[in-house]
């Protein structure tokens, strides 16, 4: 009885372990603390830009395109939680469309259909001019999402900090770390 009971609890365990599976980044389990991780990062190529706020900021090659690179940290550092790839503003509606629907073929064949998949564009029109004003006024939705082991990676198109530009996010929210920056927060309100 005693052997049932303890193959039990290590089998309790193991499952318990997979669910606690953190998300990665670059074959980087999203774990650890911001200098940790930020280390291994480095040691992918990627160049340090600066931090601040608990982000830190990277420039470097994701999938063979330059892009920056965000990372997000619990606020003592010692929980990274999210990471979150940009790549260059562009004015070009075709241009975004094209990397958008790039990255959602390759998330896509890696993790099987979205688990959430909007796309609107209200505009009548198809000039680009017309298209990035309607991004620019938030009318347009683009996104894709995955529930993956660890969390999620969401893909979108969204306006930039220029007027008249848009660009290509992804985000990856690793679901331990980001449910224990919330508690963490609830504690503060």
């Amino acid at each position: 009885m005693k052997r049932i009971i303890i193959t039990l609890a290590l089998s309790l365990i193991l499952v318990g372990a997979f669910a606690q599976e953190h998300l990665s980044f670059k074959g980087i389990p999203i774990e650890g603390s911001i200098s940790s991780f930020c280390q291994k990062l480095q040691s992918k190529g990627l160049t340090k830009l600066g931090s601040e706020n608990n982000i830190t900021v990277f420039v470097g090659d994701f999938t063979g395109r330059q892009a920056t690179i965000c990372i997000g940290a619990t606020d003592d550092g010692k929980n990274v939680h999210s990471v979150v790839v940009i790549f260059d503003a562009s004015d070009d509606w075709k241009n975004l469309v094209g990397t958008y629907d790039y990255y959602k073929d390759l998330y896509t064949r890696k993790y099987g259909k979205p688990t959430v998949n909007r796309e609107n564009n209200p505009s009548r029109s198809d000039r680009n001019t017309m298209l990035m004003h309607e991004l620019t006024q938030g009318t347009v939705t683009y996104v894709s999402a995955w529930e993956v082991t660890g969390g999620t990676i969401e893909l979108s198109i969204e306006k930039s900090d220029s007027y008249g530009k848009g660009w290509v996010l992804i985000k990856y929210r690793d679901a331990l770390n980001i449910e224990t920056k919330i508690q963490n927060d609830l504690n503060d309100i």
